[in-house]
């Protein structure tokens, strides 16, 4: 025998709603309430309407034209015009007769025509009867009637109906009322009032629901939910702590990120104002690790970066702060500080933790750091300017050759303010075209013979006159102009050359210097491809000078470029050699045509007994590769006998000719081919 499983019934009331669902029992209760009843009755009264309407009004139409021609028999008999205008007025009065026309079987007689005011001839519907009396015709008689009499009837009944209506809607609603409250009203109120105090995390006594409708179902979910609110608030607490944290963070280094030490930094402000404390701030800053990124890539880079983070961080105090400021850039907040010297060794301390060498990729880095370093309230009484000034100070340290440390000093203020205002003016330059090129003779030096020249730019400034490239070169490379200014000196040194050839004059060739910042950029070669094209100018006529610093960086890029030149046919000379780190090992991967000895180890020839001995090492080694040479800064004969007899080519510097607009070159020169060319050239140039 089958044991049933059924739950035994409960007693319920003998009047109980229906367990529909509440979105059911809405439907239902405005479909039988309200839309059925109404459009039926709608639908219905307009049918009634119409088809009733239509039959009497046609009915109605045709009595009133049959008594009006009876009317009229008599007055047309007995020829009464009276009569017959009294009939007609009388016609007029039925609001539904829009005009009259009758038409009398008399000749010369006009025909009788009255229009109602407003209605347009002819317009309406026309019924048409003859006027007789004993078989004999009297007149035609013409009835035209509004055709929108029976618009008005319908809406005359349509209005009835909407009072109706109405009163149904309003009986409707009141039931309506009732219903929802009590199905729905009621209950959502007390769920309400349990969310309510859900949410205001108190003791919330469970519902006791015993619907079986949605609400039902729902206010049972809420009573399950609030047995697991307060888990779900304290995973809430620890997911809010996680992203303060990665807001505030810095997720390489997982150093405060720079929104969070201003934070800290102004409340370590406030503070030491308030206590009469000294804080000092140091800003840090990786020398040359751009050249990092693009060399092993940026990957490196950033293992490389957080492993510094985490070497700072260990060489300060617990009360001090340290942040990430952006890129290659830390801050750190020294709190309570005592005197200057605390702060230096600190500095020093960060400074050997930075340049510790640190294994990337198979490979130890080195890398320094340049630190900025400002005090409070010394140099700054509020956070911004105390960041502003030992970045300033930061940037003095790289000034002065980097790996090292730079208090803030108000003098550096001024140094900037300078620098900004060059820079400024330097694109004022650009733009108005205050550049010239000055061009210096190289000449044979057992000849004396022209081989070229070197243009140098100068900058006529209209305030402070002729301005060297000293002056004004490292401030274009800082502010990213040294780029427009490369092309500039390129572009009008190839038109030069171009008027140079046009007046046939005998210029050999012209050597353009470019910066390293320039050089390394993939531009330079566009640029010097479109100027040699726009002024036809051959591989022989230019030639590139670069500083021997550059081949000692970012190689590989170095190498690509000058390969692109080599495709050029373009010469490459390297500037100033001897002055940069040792670069023997790359003259044969770069294959320069020419290098330049600085005039610094010309100056004291031939006295300078460890000059002569560099020279010559030079001389012998450029020989040995086949690579010419050029002596800088010749100024005496001395120096040049010595030079020529130690195997030295081409010579230049003020014993030759100072260097002198394109008019005076062209004057040298000229000169120049007058005079012969003798064995010993030296009278010849002294004159010259």
């Amino acid at each position: 025998m089958a044991v049933s499983c059924t739950p035994p019934i409960a007693s319920v009331p003998l009047l109980r709603w229906p367990s529909f669902s509440i979105r059911n029992t809405v439907l239902l209760a405005i479909a039988t309430a309200v839309l059925l009843p109404t459009a039926v009755l709608w639908h219905l009264e307009h049918q009634l309407t119409v088809s009733a309407s239509e039959p009497l009004i046609e009915q109605n139409r045709k009595a009133v034209l049959m008594v009006t021609a009876a009317a009229l028999v008599e007055p047309l008999w007995t020829l009464d015009a009276e009569a017959i205008d009294k009939v007609t007025r009388q016609l007029m009065s039925d609001p539904s007769v829009l005009g009259v026309t009758l038409t009398e079987n008399r000749p010369l007689v006009s025909p009788h025509d009255v229009q109602r005011q407003g209605s347009l001839p002819g317009a309406g519907v026309s019924l048409r009867t003859a006027v007789q009396r004993e078989g004999q015709l009297l007149g035609l008689l013409e009835l035209r009637f509004d055709p929108r009499q029976i618009d008005r009837v319908i809406a005359d009944r349509q209005r009835s109906t909407l009072q109706l209506a109405a009163l149904q809607v309003l009986l409707t609603s009141l039931v309506l009322v009732g219903v929802l409250y009590r199905r729905l009203l009621g209950p959502i109120e007390r769920l309400k009032q349990q969310a309510s105090a859900m949410a205001s995390r108190g003791e919330v006594v469970p519902v006791s629901w015993d619907r079986k409708d949605e609400l039902g179902q729902l206010g049972q979910h809420l009573n399950m939910v609030h047995a697991q609110i307060g888990t779900l608030f304290e995973q809430l607490e620890h997911q809010k702590a996680d992203l303060v944290t990665v807001a505030m963070h810095d997720a390489l280094t997982e150093l405060p990120n720079r929104t969070l030490f201003q934070e800290l930094l102004a409340k370590a402000v406030r503070s030491a104002r308030r206590d009469g404390d000294q804080l000092a701030l140091l800003f840090i800053d990786l020398d040359r690790f751009k050249s990092i990124n693009d060399t092993m890539g940026h990957d490196a880079g950033d293992l490389l970066l957080h492993a510094i983070a985490g070497r700072l961080k260990a060489a300060l105090r617990e009360s001090d702060v340290i942040c990430r400021h952006s890129g290659d850039e830390f801050i750190v907040l020294l709190r309570k500080v005592r005197n200057w010297d605390d702060v230096a060794a600190t500095a020093d301390r960060l400074l050997r933790a930075v340049e510790t060498p640190v294994f990337v990729k198979f490979r130890d880095i080195h890398v320094t750091a340049s630190i900025g370093i400002s005090l409070f309230p010394d140099d700054a009484d509020d956070p911004e300017t105390l960041v502003t000034s030992a970045d300033t100070a930061m940037y003095q340290a790289k000034h002065l050759g980097r790996a090292r440390v730079s208090f803030y000093r108000s003098e550096f203020n001024s140094q900037v303010n300078a620098t900004i205002q060059l820079e400024q003016e330097l694109r004022t330059a650009l733009a108005e075209d205050q550049f010239v090129l000055h061009y210096q003779p190289q000449v044979c030096a057992r000849t004396g013979r022209l081989l070229g020249c070197e243009a140098l730019i100068r900058w006529v400034h209209p305030v402070r006159g002729m301005v060297p490239p000293m002056q004004f070169i490292g401030a274009a490379e800082q502010c990213g102009l040294i780029s427009e200014l490369g092309s500039w000196t390129i572009r009008h040194a190839c038109a030069q050359i171009q008027r140079w050839k046009g007046a046939g004059l005998a210029f050999g060739s012209v050597a353009v210097n470019v910066s390293a910042l320039e050089f390394r950029q993939h531009r330079l070669v566009d640029t010097l491809t479109q100027a040699m094209l726009d002024y036809d100018i051959q591989p022989h006529e230019l030639e590139i000078e670069l500083t021997e610093s550059v081949l000692m960086t970012d190689t590989d890029t170095t190498q690509r470029i000058v390969d692109d030149l080599h495709q050029l046919n373009l010469g490459l000379a390297v500037d100033d050699f001897g002055t940069g780190y040792s670069s023997l090992a790359y003259l044969k991967r770069l294959r320069p045509t020419k290098i330049k000895i600085d005039r610094s180890f010309v100056r004291d020839l031939p006295d300078d007994e460890d000059d002569r001995v560099l020279v010559r090492a030079v001389l012998q080694l450029a020989s040995a590769m086949g690579i010419q040479v050029v002596a800088e800064g010749v100024e005496t004969i001395a120096q040049r006998d010595f030079l020529r007899d130690s195997g030295c080519g081409v010579l230049q510097g003020y014993l030759i000719s100072r260097p002198q607009v394109a008019e005076g070159f062209e004057k040298f020169v000229r000169e120049l081919d007058k005079q012969p060319v003798e064995a010993e050239p030296a009278t010849a140039l002294n004159g010259g």
